[in-house]
């Protein structure tokens, strides 16, 4: 059939691995110490174990993975006329893997459609239709649609921007889909439908004269209706080149809601559908929980030629905002809700300074629900005025830009003058936050000291204090989620600068080499922020770097 083609492709790949070694044994010494004319020297060394070694190779954690793969499509071109144009394409897939030491394989199956058609090449449409397997549900819900849609518009090709001075190219398009995916849940989640009962873990009871006997207790109610979550989205893109491809612009605006997510909600069941003892459960996985995201990025890249210089300014970026649409949940006040809030927010107390004396203690809302409070220590607000303060307090305090910051962008510049070529790139965040709640700022006890606590409270300095009082107790009031320790994570960073020179013909000639260039390079070079200096810390890790580079590429 003309137009009709057909491919395939299978693959095996194998891998293993196993560690080689030699068991020796060392010796190991300790300094005995001794004060000689004021000075301590090592007197002695005791040994302790002796050098060994048996010449014996050892091989150990030996491991097998096996992976099949299969691939095949089916493909269809024909044309109408010379202004219509249509193409299908339908597409098999799948793998499976072996692990050495897992009695279940790992398996993943696809099967998608697309269809595409365009008039005159500047109306198109496409449409994409994919369907998915997955075992983690109950059969007859193992099977999941995947349609998408996408409709272009060339305006760039229409008469009445023929003989625009403006406009070079420009195109519009709208996609929408509805996608069916298990993400999210674990590896070993395959059987969240089922009701599971449990004898071998189920508590003891004496009865019948002391003797012991193991309940059967119910750990999940079953949910033969549990099915895959669904992504629906809508894309609108527009894209073109402007002012004799001097501006090259793209532009996108997403929305999308992640529905149906898989849950385990106790608060939508009654409270007698679980038990603390026996530790039992009728409450089921549930598709509930649906998540929104909306945003829209952009590209736009001026490039032109000034004199000898040429010349290219860009700017990328992209702003996104998140919602929880909506959550199981129940709460006595209604600020304690997550529903309606961005999916990366930070919760916790509202603070109001340091407490200056046991007066002010003893006047405050209790917080001995936190731990011991002495004057130093943060003083929190009472949100829900019930003269205690507990978790119950906890608020939105902001966005913690888990998936990025709100609003990321690039800028871009080159330029190009006889051999030398000048390029720098910065990027920058904004919008997101982030708690000093790590080992360099929670600091008791013996832990190590930081710079930070140099500005701890004391009698003498309750007035400029930034830091609580110091403790050798475990100071649970200060150390928790409060805003008092939030900081902003706007920045600006230099990536990277680089200039470069490539060497004249003139001067190779005919010679060893074609090309050979000069450049040196920078990357890191600086951050702006309000606390450059954290922004620039590692804690517990290896510190971070300025990078700088003198290099040199031929090509022979």
């Amino acid at each position: 059939i003309k137009g009709l083609t057909f491919n395939a492709m299978f693959g095996v790949d194998y891998s293993t691995s196993y560690n080689q070694s030699y068991n020796n044994q060392y010796a190991v010494y300790q300094a005995n110490w001794v004060n000689t004319n004021g000075r301590d020297e090592i007197g002695s060394l005791t040994r302790y174990g002796q050098d060994a070694t048996n010449g014996i190779q050892n091989i150990s954690n030996s491991a097998y993975q096996q992976t099949l793969s299969f691939s095949s499509q089916l493909n269809y071109k024909t044309k109408f006329d010379k202004d219509q144009h249509f193409s299908a394409m339908l597409v098999a897939g799948g793998w499976q893997q072996t692990f050495s030491g897992e009695y279940h394989r790992l398996s993943s199956a696809n099967l998608g459609l697309q269809l595409s058609y365009d008039y005159k090449s500047k109306y198109y449409f496409l449409f994409n239709q994919g369907i998915v397997h997955s075992a983690r549900f109950a059969e007859g819900e193992r099977t999941g649609y995947s349609p998408t849609a996408t409709v272009a518009w060339k305006l760039g090709r229409e008469t009445f921007l023929a003989n625009s001075s403006i406009v070079d190219d420009l195109e519009l398009s709208v996609s929408a889909g509805i996608l069916s995916t298990d993400m999210g849940l674990d590896i070993n989640e395959y059987y969240l439908y089922q009701n599971v009962y449990t004898q071998t873990d189920g508590a003891w009871f004496s009865w019948r004269d002391g003797a012991l006997t193991r309940s059967t207790d119910s750990r999940q109610g079953g949910n033969s209706d549990l099915t895959f979550a669904k992504r629906k989205e809508i894309n609108v893109e527009l894209k073109g080149s402007l002012f004799n491809n001097t501006l090259d612009i793209q532009t996108a605006f997403f929305l999308n809601r992640m529905k149906g997510n898989i849950i385990q909600a106790s608060v939508l069941y009654p409270s007698y559908f679980s038990t603390g003892y026996p530790n039992s459960s009728f409450i089921p996985y549930i598709n509930y929980n649906n998540d929104d995201r909306v945003g829209i990025d952009f590209d736009v890249t001026y490039k032109n030629k000034v004199g000898n210089i040429d010349f290219a300014i860009g700017v990328a970026g992209i702003y996104y905002d998140t919602e929880a649409a909506r959550r199981a949940e129940m709460f006595e006040n209604d600020y304690q809700y997550r529903e309606g809030t961005p999916l990366d927010g930070m919760w916790g107390l509202r603070s109001n300074g340091l407490f200056a004396n046991e007066e002010e203690i003893a006047n405050a809302p209790s917080q001995e629900a936190l731990g011991d409070v002495a004057p130093g220590d943060i003083r929190y607000i009472d949100q829900n005025g019930d003269g205690i303060i507990n978790d119950q307090d906890q608020v939105y305090l902001g966005k913690a830009g888990w998936n990025g910051a709100p609003f990321s962008a690039g800028l871009h510049v080159s330029a190009t003058w006889k051999n030398f070529t000048f390029f720098a790139l910065a990027t920058g965040q904004a919008g997101a936050q982030a708690m000093k709640d790590n080992s360099y700022f929670w600091i008791d006890g013996e832990d190590k000291y930081s710079i930070t606590v140099r500005d701890r409270w004391t009698p003498e300095t309750a007035n400029t204090a930034t830091f609580p009082r110091l403790t050798t107790q475990n100071a649970s009031n200060n150390y928790r989620a409060s805003d008092y320790w939030l900081y902003s994570t706007d920045r600006i960073d230099l990536a990277k600068v680089q200039l470069s020179y490539d060497l004249p013909s003139s001067i190779l000639g005919d010679g060893l080499f074609k090309n050979f260039n000069i450049y040196i390079s920078g990357a890191n070079l600086l951050t702006i922020s309000s606390e450059p200096e954290l922004m620039e810390l590692n804690i517990g890790d290896a510190p971070r770097t300025r990078f700088y580079n003198l290099g040199v590429k031929a090509l022979f």
